[in-house]
C-alpha cells in the first residue's frame, strides 16, 4: 500500500496465495543463493537457465509485470483526476509520478518500478520477521507483556480521563503522537531486534583503500562481513546479561535512550543507516500495540520455532499463535475507574 498505494490482498479473509507475493518471495529466496554459491557456479546456472538461477528469472519477471501494470494504471488515473483529487494521494508511486529528474523530465518507468520494488524489498519482510521473534519473546516472557500492556493502558487512560475505553462501534486507534509515548513497547522491539535482527548478516565493498582504528589494511575492492546476530549476543560489547530479554537495558529514568549505530546494527549506520528506521519503528509499535491491547498471543504448543536461510531471518514454519480476547476486568486493573 505504501509503496504502490495497492492493496495486493494478502491478508484478505483466507489469506489467498497472490502471485505477486509467491513471486517476491521466491525471488528473495533465490537471491540468497547467490551469497552461499560461488560466482562461476551460479553464473553457469544464469547462463544455461537451470535451478534458482531459472526461479529468480521468472519470479523477478512476475515482480515486474505486476509493477509495470500497477504504474499504467496509475497513470491512467492520475490523468483523469483533478489537481486537488491528486494530492490526497500519499503513496510512493504517486509521489515520485510528480517529480522531475536532474534534467526537469518525468522518472522513467523503470526508475518508478525500482524504487517501489526496492521500498518493499526492504521494508517489508524486516519488519514482519521483526514482529515475529518480537511476539515469540513476549511469550517466553510474561512479565515484558504486562509491563507493555501497562504502558499502552496507561496512554489510553490518559486520553479517556482515567475511564476504561471499551470498544463498540468505533474502534481504538492509536495517533502517532500516542505511539512515539510507547518507550517501554520501544524499548522491548529493540530487545528482539538486538537478539533476533531481520538482517542476520550484511556485507559491504570497500570503494577506497582504507584502514580500520585497529591498523587493518582494507583494500579497495575488499568485501568487509559482519555478523549483526553475533554483535548483538556478544558480552563484551551487551555485558554479562546479553543472553537475557531485557528490555530495560534501553531505558534511562522511563525514557528510551538508543545505542550507537556501531553497537546496535540492526539498522545499519553512518551514511548507510536505514532509511526507514523511525517509520519502522512507528509500524511495528503500532500494530503490537493495537493487537496486545486487544488480544492475549500464546505460542500453539509444540510448534517449532528455528531460523530460515535466506536475506531476512524467517521462522521456518512460520509462527502459529493463538489469540485470546482480553477481558474487560483484565484491562480494567490498569485505568482509574470512574463509577
Amino acid at each position: 500500500m505504501i509503496a504502490f498505494g495497492v492493496d495486493p490482498g494478502c491478508l484478505s479473509p483466507g489469506l489467498p496465495e497472490i502471485p505477486f507475493a509467491q513471486a517476491f518471495e521466491a525471488a528473495t529466496e533465490a537471491t540468497i543463493m547467490r551469497f552461499v554459491t560461488p560466482t562461476f557456479i551460479w553464473k553457469v546456472m544464469r547462463h544455461l537457465n537451470l535451478g534458482t538461477e531459472r526461479m529468480l528469472k521468472q519470479s523477478i519477471k512476475g515482480v515486474d509485470e505486476f509493477a509495470e501494470e500497477v504504474i499504467q494504471t496509475r497513470k491512467k488515473e492520475l490523468m483523469s483526476l483533478q489537481f486537488d483529487d491528486k494530492k490526497h494521494r500519499s503513496d510512493l508511486l504517486t509521489i515520485f509520478m510528480g517529480l522531475k529528474d536532474e534534467q526537469g523530465q518525468p522518472f522513467s518507468d523503470k526508475f518508478l518500478r525500482d524504487i517501489c520494488v526496492n521500498f518493499i524489498l526492504a521494508g517489508r519482510d524486516t519488519s514482519s520477521v521483526a514482529l515475529s521473534w518480537f511476539f515469540w519473546l513476549l511469550d517466553r516472557n510474561p512479565a515484558v507483556e504486562e509491563g507493555i500492556l501497562a504502558e499502552i493502558c496507561g496512554i489510553v487512560s490518559e486520553r479517556e480521563g482515567g475511564n476504561y475505553k471499551r470498544e463498540t462501534e468505533n474502534p481504538l486507534i492509536f495517533k502517532p503522537e500516542e505511539v512515539k509515548k510507547m518507550a517501554y513497547l520501544q524499548a522491548a522491539i529493540s530487545e528482539a531486534l538486538r537478539l533476533y535482527p531481520s538482517v542476520p548478516v550484511d556485507h559491504k565493498e570497500v570503494v577506497e583503500d582504507d584502514i580500520f582504528p585497529d591498523g587493518t589494511v582494507l583494500k579497495k575492492g575488499t568485501k568487509v562481513v559482519y555478523a549483526i546476530y553475533t554483535m548483538g549476543r556478544m558480552e563484551s560489547i551487551w555485558g554479562k546479561d546479553c543472553q537475557e530479554f531485557k528490555p530495560e537495558r534501553w531505558l534511562r529514568d522511563g525514557r528510551f535512550m538508543s545505542e550507537s549505530a556501531y553497537k546496535f546494527t540492526a539498522f545499519n549506520g553512518g551514511p548507510r543507516l536505514c532509511l526507514g528506521k523511525d517509520f519502522a519503528y512507528y509500524q511495528m509499535k503500532f500494530a503490537a500495540a493495537s493487537i496486545l491491547y486487544r488480544y492475549r498471543m500464546k505460542v500453539v504448543e509444540n510448534h517449532p520455532v528455528v531460523p530460515k536461510l535466506a536475506l531476512t531471518m524467517y521462522m521456518k514454519y512460520g509462527l502459529k499463535m493463538k489469540l485470546y480476547r482480553r477481558e474487560e476486568s483484565e484491562l480494567q486493573k490498569y485505568f482509574n475507574i470512574k463509577h
